[in-house]
């Protein structure tokens, strides 16, 4: 399975996209524009994240999830659309988020 990521999308250190993720563009609308991940975030499999929106640091994205809307930091999303069941983090699915550390 691809991975597909627009030219124009921003994703932010130490990020895990699984496979069949779409990380897309939206060409009309509120939300035209591309997304701007954050850091330690995790994507889980065929999820799809789409348009100009902004997903926090330390996210998790559910497996097939659809994101069109701005997620917060630490927030956990499932489903489609995408909704915030948690504000537990990406602990459990990023690892290594030490770098920068000395």
């Amino acid at each position: 399975m691809n991975i597909v990521v627009s030219d124009y999308a921003q994703i932010g250190k130490n990020c895990n996209i699984s496979h069949g993720v779409t990380v897309g563009q939206m060409n009309r609308g509120g939300r035209k524009g591309t997304p701007t991940i954050g850091d330690n975030v995790y994507i889980g499999p065929g999820a799809r994240v789409i348009g100009q929106i902004r997903i926090g640091n330390n996210v998790a994205i559910g497996a097939n999830t659809v994101v069109t809307k701005d997620v917060p930091d630490n927030a956990v999303l499932v489903g489609a659309p995408g909704r915030v069941i948690s504000l537990n983090d990406s602990t459990d699915y990023v690892m290594n988020t030490d770098y920068g550390t000395e």
